[in-house]
């Protein structure tokens, strides 16, 4: 074709309309980038609106990332107070801790651990970690990334129900009431301070207190009943909670005497024998009025039921077994599944959430029944070999998993199950706990699952803005470089500059335009703001047409191209997205396809499952792609950007493109390459009805 000679005033009106061609390129560009502001917005407010507290850190113990959730449960003023701290030194109370827990994400690319961390104001807090390592292309851990939940009530709460179901075994087990309350003291010091721990009795007939045991010691201290405030509890037969006012208040009318310091806060609870107080136990604190809480009471009370009960068998020989109005009032306070059952694993009782779970009415609808007559029989035969165990060996089983099927449903488990002794050691039942975690282990996994998706959401984030800042801007910078050189020095250029400028500036336009194209795609794809139009169309029209399109690329690299495919094939999908992904597929094929080489282009019908399905297939002699290559092909977080036999540039988005589309189309697509041998890429499609 012959070049008609171009004029000053030709150039400089086809640089104008250029410039103004890529003034609206570059409106559409901040129209991208807001979008991606937008979804960068979402991703924050996902990330601070948990109310679980979500961090990134370093190995040597720096905070790259928290939320404000994080910076709540730690008691921080800020995220940035927060970031600002050593973690070893000043989150753990042990950095032998910090170094436990830094191995055991080690030996596993996920963990879930409970473990302890210090709070700004030094105390203490029971966190579960939900993280994991995160390494580079390389393997090498880069950072830490978790999510932390305060589980300091849970903890509390689990070590109570131990220390209850270990206080209630000790109580069978105990050779004498001294071995008996130092044991008690030692459990309870676990979960309440028992520093001020001392059990009293009183003598009705000397009208005395005496205290033999001073927190677990043995002590001989007697003194007059008189208007102690021992002596009030017993006779009042309630328990008592009170700070210094409450105390204070009973002084002031005369109803107790102070006997020694007087105590920040008190609490005692009196041990009965046959309903009728015969002693106390108390704890106190002199310098801390937050030592204890509304809920140890209960908690006091169990410990002296057990102690009235070794009492009763201890020293007069009686009733072996606590009060079933009190065991009652206990056990059925006790939130989780509590049973116990005879030597041949049958039910001598529930608590009442047993019997709403079990969906029964009385406690006689389970008395002398066995877990076959409510399980199923598979179900119940391992639990009655667990049972048969645990009396055989007399050690119990202790924190595990187990599942039932609850009205079709599986439903799981933490159960504890412990052996029943009585006073000469000898195994006389079984006493169990279990607590339905179906919905904690739920929401465990849908926590993984979200933690899964904001990860896959964040690289998606870093690849469209590293397209943009890498694959967008530089050929824009290079179309202002050089249309400004061809503005200021047009005068002075030869035609053959300039042409050679013009042809770099259609280059660089024509990527970016096509680079555009491709983001805004799919973009709209992710917004879900891009459905499918489809309808019936011939596909041997549309791919010859594209052909056409690509025929300047094939030529100007020598390649062969073959095209195998029927007239008559039709296909019923949306012909824009069809059109997008041959193409597509068709410049990927010639950019890794080298001079000489050849492309195949097929198209046949198969059946799929019963369905008749058009497949389409696009075969180049290229340089082909590693296993790993291609296994991340279509994953914009893992997408390479590789240049062509004629170092052809690309983003690699086109591919990510062509696989949402396929699928929107209700299809698929497979990948077949070998290095230095080429590539397959093979497509399905809907055959028209």
């Amino acid at each position: 074709m012959k070049n008609p000679t171009i004029s000053d005033e030709n150039i400089l009106k086809y640089l104008n309309n250029t410039e103004g061609e890529l003034l609206k390129r570059l409106n559409e560009q901040e129209l991208l980038i807001e979008s991606l502001k937008k979804v960068d917005e979402k991703y924050k407010a996902l990330f601070n609106n948990s109310i679980d507290g979500i961090y990134k850190s370093t190995d040597d113990g720096k905070f790259l990332e928290v939320n404000s959730s994080l910076v709540k449960i730690l008691g921080y003023d800020s995220q940035e107070d927060l970031l600002q701290i050593d973690i070893k030194s000043e989150l753990y109370f042990d950095l032998s801790e910090r170094n436990q827990e830094l191995s055991n994400l080690q030996r596993g690319s996920k963990k879930s651990d409970i473990y302890r961390l210090r709070k700004k104001d030094g105390s203490e807090i029971w966190v579960e970690d939900y993280g994991r390592n995160v390494y580079d292309v390389k393997g090498k851990a880069i950072y830490y990334e978790g999510i932390l939940r305060d589980v300091s009530e849970k903890k509390k709460n689990d070590d109570v129900l131990d220390v209850l179901l270990k206080i209630s075994k000790k109580g069978y087990s105990a050779s004498s009431l001294k071995e008996f309350v130092q044991f008690i003291q030692s459990e309870l010091g676990r979960i309440i301070d028992t520093s001020n721990f001392y059990i009293a009795f009183i003598n009705k007939e000397k009208q005395t207190i005496n205290i033999p045991f001073i927190s677990g010691e043995e002590s001989e201290e007697e003194f007059p009943a008189e208007k102690s405030m021992t002596a009030h509890l017993i006779n009042t037969n309630k328990s008592i909670f009170l700070h210094a006012n409450g105390l204070k208040k009973l002084l002031d009318q005369n109803v107790i005497k102070l006997i020694g310091p007087s105590a920040k806060v008190w609490l005692g609870v009196p041990l009965r024998v046959n309903d009728e107080a015969i002693g106390a136990i108390v704890v106190q604190s002199y310098d801390n009025e937050n030592a204890f809480k509304q809920s140890d009471i209960e908690l006091l009370e169990f410990v002296a039921s057990h102690i009235s009960l070794a009492i009763q068998r201890k020293k007069i020989h009686q009733e072996t077994l606590i009060s079933k109005q009190i065991l009652r009032k206990v056990l059925d306070n006790i939130p989780i599944n509590v049973f116990w059952k005879d030597t041949a694993s049958n039910f001598l009782g529930v608590n009442a959430i047993s019997l709403k779970e079990m969906a029964l009415e009385s406690e006689s609808e389970v008395i002398g029944k066995s877990d076959f007559d409510f399980y199923d029989k598979n179900e119940a035969a391992k639990y009655r070999a667990d049972e048969m165990a645990i009396m055989l060996s007399g050690v119990p089983k202790l924190n595990y998993q187990e599942s039932h099927i609850k009205n079709g449903e599986t439903r799981c488990y933490v159960s504890n199950k412990l052996p029943i002794f009585d006073e000469k050691n000898v195994v006389i039942g079984i006493v169990g706990t279990s607590e339905d975690i179906s919905i904690r282990k739920q929401n465990q996994l849908e926590l993984e699952k979200l933690s899964g998706e904001l990860k896959i959401q964040n690289e998606t984030k870093n690849k469209f803005f590293s397209i943009i800042s890498h694959d967008l801007i530089n050929p824009i910078a290079g179309i202002i470089g050089f249309s400004g050189l061809l503005k200021e020095n047009s005068e002075d250029l030869k035609p053959e500059k300039i042409k050679s400028f013009a042809t770099i500036i259609n280059k660089s336009a024509n990527f970016t335009l096509a680079l555009l194209h491709d983001l805004l795609e799919w973009s709209r794809v992710q917004i879900g703001s891009i459905e499918p139009d489809k309808e019936n169309f011939i596909l041997s029209n549309l791919l010859t047409h594209n052909i056409a399109g690509v025929s300047p690329l094939v030529s100007s690299k020598n390649i062969s191209l073959i095209a195998n495919f029927p007239e008559n094939l039709r296909v019923f999908a949306d012909k824009k997205m069809v059109s997008t992904i041959t193409r597509n597929l068709m410049s990927n094929a010639i950019k890794f396809t080298p001079k000489g080489g050849t492309i195949t282009i097929s198209s046949k019908e198969i059946m799929v499952y019963g369905k008749k399905m058009i497949e389409t297939a696009i075969i180049d002699t290229g340089i082909g792609m590693s296993a790993e290559k291609v296994k991340n092909l279509f994953k914009i977080e893992h997408n390479y950007r590789s240049a062509g036999t004629d170092k052809e540039t690309g983003t690699g988005l086109g591919l990510v493109l062509c696989n949402e589309f396929i699928e929107k189309n209700n299809g698929t697509i497979k990948v077949i390459s070998e290095l230095n041998v080429g590539s397959s890429f093979i497509f399905t499609l809907e055959a028209s009805s």
